[in-house]
């Protein structure tokens, strides 16, 4: 794959999302990394997927392998491709030879964000096994579009998904997940049993604070303002974009900083207010997996829904929206807490909601 092909976690996680030397810095079982042509992460409760991506830059086909933390959690493959409506794709390795693909043309099933990304799922035991064996001795998966009579041609016919990295990869998450040398492993097997895969780690718990009762302010008072034109560096910033109750006693004030903004990602200063107490910039609390102790995290695209006292935030790499970094917050009545967090370093037309996985906790 050219270079210029490649995007680094650490360049598209920029200022407003997690850094990417705070994941590098953390346990192996919050982290995303790049090998050759694949990346690969993995969560806090040890559940990881791997990603290989359409050759061409601008093509939106991807195979994804992913597999839960548990000792006999069985590994699931799905295959991505972009076609029109009622297009079929056959599906092909480099070497013809190779097993463990449907051999007839196969529609795939329209799911998540993209009603015409098609996704053929491979989860039978036996039918990954096979599939798994060919993908390990490849080159190249050959996806070829079939057009019903008389439709637009498929622009491309044929895309092609690079396997160089697949093996490391696998063998990574096979660290990551405490398999290599056990029966369970993918890549690092041995002869130890199943039960020598260490128990996967107890979900993380986050408590809400209590429903906010009482009403929202109509106006923000002076300290608020002039928190927020320190926080935003805009001596000209006038009343808060939103206004929300955390809690009984806190009252949130969520600014855009139109001078730290770009096109498509909108910085936010998020002022607290307390009945009798200073006026103070929301904290937000990373879960030891990140290694990060920093609670002045800047938001960007954020919502907050007081229903459920939940903060969303979503960094873009680039406007599409099909990379970078999304996050989830709980208020628990002194901080925001992570409850989500997503990332995708590669800009490849992925939607979020096939992002792989860094943390993720209970909200309570």
């Amino acid at each position: 794959m050219p270079a210029q092909m490649r995007s680094s976690a650490a360049r598209l996680l920029g200022a407003g999302l997690i850094a990417a030397a705070a994941l590098s810095a953390a346990p192996a079982s919050a982290d995303i990394k790049q090998f050759r042509d694949w990346i690969a992460a993995c969560d806090n409760l040890r559940a990881c997927s791997a990603y290989g991506f359409d050759v061409e830059l601008s093509g939106n086909t991807y195979i994804r392998l992913e597999r839960a933390g548990a000792a006999e959690a069985p590994l699931r493959i799905t295959i991505a491709v972009d076609a029109q409506r009622d297009v079929k794709f056959r599906l092909a390795f480099d070497d013809p030879a190779l097993a463990g693909l449907p051999s007839a043309p196969v529609t795939g099933e329209a799911t998540g964000d993209d009603d015409e990304l098609k996704r053929l799922t491979i989860s039978e035991p036996q039918a990954v096994a096979a599939a798994l064996a060919s993908l390990r001795k490849a080159k190249t998966l050959v996806v070829t579009r079939i057009d019903p009579a008389n439709a637009p041609a498929s622009d491309p016919v044929k895309s092609e998904i690079s396997l160089s990295g697949l093996a490391a990869a696998l063998l990574w998450i096979d660290d990551q997940q405490k398999r290599v040398g056990t029966v369970t492993a993918l890549i690092g097997r041995g002869d130890k049993p199943a039960a020598a895969v260490p128990v996967v780690p107890a979900l993380p718990v986050v408590t809400a604070a209590t429903r906010p009762n009482g009403p929202v302010p109509k106006k923000a008072p002076a300290a608020v303002i002039a928190k927020a034109r320190a926080v935003c560096e805009d001596k000209k910033l006038g009343e808060p974009d939103a206004v929300a109750r955390l809690d009984a006693n806190a009252v949130m004030y969520s600014f855009v900083c139109t001078r730290l903004s770009g096109a498509y990602n909108y910085s936010h200063a998020l002022v607290i207010e307390r009945p009798g107490k200073p006026v103070r910039v929301a904290e937000f609390r990373f879960p030891r997996e990140y290694g990060a102790t920093d609670h002045d995290y800047s938001p960007i695209n954020a919502g907050f829904d007081a229903e459920t006292r939940t903060l969303s935030t979503f960094n873009k790499g680039r406007g599409l929206g099909d990379c970078g970094s999304t996050g989830e917050w709980v208020w628990d009545g002194q901080a925001f807490r992570m409850i989500l967090s997503k990332a995708m370093p590669e800009c490849r037309g992925i939607g979020e909601s096939d992002w792989p996985v860094l943390y993720r906790a209970e909200r309570k």
